[in-house]
This record gives C-alpha cells, sequence and structure tokens, in this order.
C-alpha cells in the first residue's frame, strides 16, 4: 500500500471513530418526554425533582468535561478515554429501563452514570478530530462533523424515544443502547496514540525547587489568557442562547399559531438545520477565518430576534432554520481558534474548560428567566436581550481570534 493510499485509509477510519464517538456525546435530553410518565409513576416526588432526571447530566458535565481535558492522553490514553466515556454513556443511559420502573433512586443513579459519560465525551468529543484526522486541509471540516454527528444522533433518538415511550416510559431509556455499537467502533477502529507529554520535574529557578509537570494546577495556570476569554465567550453565548429552547412552546401556543404538536413539527426545523450548519461549518471557518465566529454570533442573534417578532407558524420555523445553522457553529468556531492558541498538548484540557464553560452558561439560562420574571417581563422578552450580548460578544471575538 502506497503512502497516499495507507495516509487515505487512516483519514476514513478517523472520521469513521469520530462519527460514531460523537453520535454517543450527547443526549441529555433525549428522554424529555419522559418527564410527565415519571411524574405519573412517582406522584410523591416533587416534580423540581424529577426534572433532575434532565439536570443531573449537565451538572456532571461542568465538572467532567474539565476531568477529560486534565486526564486525557496524559494520565489516561485517548482510546481509553473514549472507551470510558462511552461506556458509561450506555451503561449509565440503559440502567433507568432495566430498574427504574420500581425506583426512582435507580433513574437518579443510571443518571449520574450517564452525565460521567456525557461529561467526558462532551470535553473530548469535538477536539478528538484534530487527533483522529491527520490531514490538515480536512480538520475543521472534521469538527463540524463531528457536530453533524451529535445533532443527527439527537433528532433520531428524538424519534425513536417517542415510539419506545408509547410502550411504556422506562423503555425510553433503551434509546442509549446505541452507545454499544459506538463502543465497539471505537474498540476496533480506534488507533492508539502516544501521550502528549511525559511526566517530568521543571526546576524553578528562582527557589531552586522542582514542579512536577503532572500537578493539574500547574497546566490550567500555564494556559493562555484565551482559553479563558473564549471559556467566558461560549458561557455568555449559552446563557444568552439557551432560553430559546424554553419559550418556543410559549411563542406557538401563546400566539396561537398550534398546539404542542406545532411545537415539535417546529423544532424539526431546527434540528434539520443543525446538520446542515455541522457541514457547512468547515467552509464558513476557511474561508471568513478570524470573522467566523462573529457571524454565527450575528446569525443566532437574527434569528433570536425572528423568534421575538414573529407572527406565523411559518417564521417560527424560518428563524429556527438560521437559528439551527448559526448555533451549530458557535462552539466549534470557539474551539478551533483555541486549538491555534494552544499548544497541542494542552488542547484537551483547553478545550474541556471550554465545554464546561457551556454547560454553566446553560445551567444560568433558567435564573436569567426567573430575574426577567422577578421584574415583570415575559420569558420571551430574553430574544429582545440576547441579540445584543450576542452581537456584542461576536464583534469583541473578531479581536480575540486573529
Amino acid at each position: 500500500m502506497s503512502k497516499n493510499q495507507s495516509t487515505k485509509m487512516r483519514t476514513i477510519i478517523g472520521v469513521a471513530v469520530l462519527l460514531f464517538a460523537n453520535s454517543s456525546a450527547g443526549g441529555a435530553e433525549w428522554c424529555t418526554s419522559a418527564l410527565a410518565d415519571i411524574a405519573a409513576r412517582f406522584p410523591d416526588v416533587p416534580y423540581s425533582i424529577i426534572t433532575l432526571v434532565n439536570n443531573i447530566p449537565n451538572l456532571c458535565a461542568v465538572i467532567f468535561t474539565v476531568v477529560a481535558g486534565v486526564l486525557v492522553n496524559r494520565r489516561i490514553p485517548l482510546k481509553k478515554m473514549l472507551l470510558l466515556g462511552i461506556g458509561c454513556h450506555c451503561v449509565g443511559g440503559v440502567l433507568p429501563a432495566i430498574f427504574g420502573n420500581t425506583s426512582i433512586a435507580m433513574v437518579f443513579a443510571g443518571r449520574f452514570a450517564f452525565g460521567v459519560g456525557y461529561g467526558l465525551m462532551q470535553g473530548i468529543g469535538v477536539s478528538v478530530s484534530f487527533k483522529l484526522v491527520a490531514d490538515e486541509r480536512l480538520r475543521e471540516h472534521a469538527m463540524g462533523w463531528a457536530v453533524t454527528a451529535q445533532y443527527a444522533m439527537n433528532m433520531l433518538a428524538q424519534v425513536i424515544v417517542g415510539h419506545l415511550c408509547a410502550i411504556q416510559w422506562n423503555y425510553s431509556f433503551y434509546v442509549y443502547a446505541w452507545s454499544a455499537l459506538s463502543f465497539l467502533v471505537v474498540f476496533i477502529l480506534c488507533p492508539d496514540f502516544p501521550p502528549d507529554w511525559k511526566s517530568a520535574p521543571i526546576i524553578n529557578s528562582e527557589k531552586g525547587k522542582q514542579k512536577n509537570r503532572d500537578s493539574v494546577v500547574w497546566w490550567i495556570r500555564s494556559l493562555p489568557s484565551a482559553v479563558w476569554i473564549f471559556t467566558g465567550m461560549a458561557a455568555v453565548y449559552m446563557f444568552s442562547y439557551y432560553p430559546m429552547f424554553l419559550v418556543i412552546a410559549p411563542i406557538v401556543t401563546g400566539r396561537g399559531f398550534g398546539d404542542s404538536v406545532s411545537v415539535g413539527y417546529a423544532m424539526v426545523f431546527y434540528s434539520v438545520a443543525t446538520i446542515f450548519g455541522g457541514i457547512v461549518f468547515g467552509f464558513v471557518a476557511k474561508f471568513c477565518k478570524q470573522w467566523t465566529l462573529c457571524i454565527f454570533m450575528a446569525g443566532a442573534a437574527v434569528s433570536l430576534l425572528g423568534l421575538y417578532f414573529a407572527g406565523s407558524f411559518a417564521m417560527v420555523c424560518g428563524t429556527l432554520v438560521l437559528s439551527g445553522i448559526a448555533s451549530t457553529g458557535i462552539i466549534p468556531a470557539c474551539i478551533n481558534v483555541l486549538y491555534k492558541q494552544v499548544e497541542e498538548n494542552k488542547s484537551f484540557l483547553a478545550t474541556g474548560i471550554a465545554e464546561a464553560g457551556v454547560n454553566v452558561g446553560a445551567f444560568l439560562g433558567t435564573p436569567y428567566i426567573a430575574l426577567l420574571e422577578a421584574f415583570g417581563a415575559d420569558a420571551v422578552a430574553t430574544m429582545l436581550i440576547s441579540p445584543v450580548i450576542l452581537v456584542g460578544l461576536g464583534i469583541i471575538s473578531v479581536r480575540f481570534s486573529r
């Protein structure tokens, strides 16, 4: 086999591993449709507690995205970290299907185990493209493909969950059995990568003491300021954007555009658009360079304004298409900038911290709405305020993306 053929085969295998691994990098919200049935099955449990079925994985992700960045390919080889994350995603995901009908505690235990895998995969899912795809010309495209795999699986899973939940609510968690296939693909095809660094002491010339490069604190403190800048941007972006998912239903039903079924149809437009957004990301990044993040932020801002002023169901669906395309490119754009400004052996740690910022921002989306409501504003008012924040972030990002 010639060198070109060998490189092409490694690229094909790398892309296959990337797609399957990222199909098991999401899923915290896959079983949202089962919440009402869970509440009916356990009527003595307050609904606010039931919502932890969705929130536990997001809270776990705040921690384990950083853990993944600290440990991957340093203390734990990349392949083993992928297998650990996908394994927890699968086993923890399926656990409520097997034991959940008799114990709410087992549901929460499963969601915690799933949250560990969810957090690990969120921390390395997109950035693993830099390792798996050796061809530099395809790397930015590969990041888009990774996001596409996540969103495509999200859309497929929502359809499957609906049918499983119709049989019995806890069966909806069997959708996570998909990760068993991802586990096998990664186990068989993923190559073993050499560690990013080997443990070695560093001499502190001022005090004549040794610092251990294994120290997590040392590695975090050695990160450039760009990591914290773009982590903050990712957090503020998600804080501003996440309320969109919480106000779609009030917009559609409250304005007389349709019922809850119509909301589901509207979100199909969003889901399909996210797949398209992942595909076009690489082309936008290639030609727009430091303006990439600004363009996607502006697109997200326009889509939120469109929702605020929507006067018909068709306009809601149209703005959700724009929203899906624009929002899909924002996190990969942040990670792409970080990869270019951070040493390669610190790239996983940097992206893990950035992903933690995303989850913190999403968690703060609900208090954002609560604060507005405390001042007498409607939750939909976020669609008028958030665009200002997003446009400001986009302008700032141009300066730091060079």
